[in-house]
């Protein structure tokens, strides 16, 4: 089991540790254990939940009055849907244009996040020809943008903007807490890596299988839950 600093700083991944990964995004509800464990953690440390989703999306599956990061960095504000700063905006008409090409492909279905969007797969037939369609449209993504593949998904970033600069920026902003992150995807190794550089302690968390530069790693959601309870012993 990872350890339970005293004065935390906790990162929390959504989809795949607060909720378990499930083939339509809109119904990945979180875990029943954790809205009621998240209130009574926020009101002991302090909490962002930090998600590839966009925040308006997090707040009708949360509706939680906890701080947030939305779209892998791009978004900040409450985990209630309110949107205090967004960083996305100034490639809406390239992603626009990127919205209306993804490859019309079974299995391919596309999550609309506002000023963003994702392309899941994980529906189709057979992944590999999902997927090669798909980087072949990613090769038309133009400088400024990147694309990000996780678990049967791609997504579009604003370079230079992650969750790694996001938490980096927020764990200075609390040299008085030691930064626990928890996440499953491809995204959060960028949180972890960035924690990791800084010149303090902080405790990272992968969540199930795969290769991570993370220190730790709990199995699944259940396991999370087990975990962050402790911060309430």
């Amino acid at each position: 089991m990872p350890p339970v600093p005293d004065r935390p700083l906790l990162f929390l991944d959504y989809d795949g540790t607060l909720a378990p990964i499930v083939a339509d995004p809109a119904a990945a509800v979180p875990h029943p254990a954790v809205p009621d464990l998240l209130a009574e953690l926020a009101q002991a440390h302090e909490v962002v939940v930090v998600t590839g989703r966009d925040l308006a999306a997090l707040g009708r599956l949360l509706g939680a009055r906890l701080r947030a990061v939305g779209l892998h960095g791009a978004e900040e504000g409450w985990a209630d849907g309110t949107v205090e700063s967004r960083a996305a905006e100034v490639h809406a008409d390239a992603l626009a244009r990127l919205r209306a090409d993804v490859p019309d492909a079974e299995g391919v279905v596309v999550e609309d996040k506002g000023a963003a969007f994702a392309v899941h797969y994980r529906a189709a037939p057979d992944a590999d020809v999902a997927r090669s369609a798909l980087e072949t449209w990613a090769e038309a993504v133009p400088a400024g943008l990147v694309p990000i593949w996780g678990k049967a998904v791609v997504e579009l970033r604003a370079e230079g903007v992650s969750k790694g600069t996001a938490v980096a920026r927020l764990a200075a902003a609390h040299p008085d807490r030691t930064p626990v992150y928890l996440g499953d995807d491809v995204t959060d190794e960028d949180a972890f890596r960035a924690l990791q550089a800084l010149r303090t302690p902080s405790v990272t968390v992968k969540v199930g299988e795969g290769e991570t530069v993370a220190g730790h790693r709990l199995p699944d959601v259940e396991a999370v839950v087990a975990y962050l309870r402790r911060f309430l012993a």
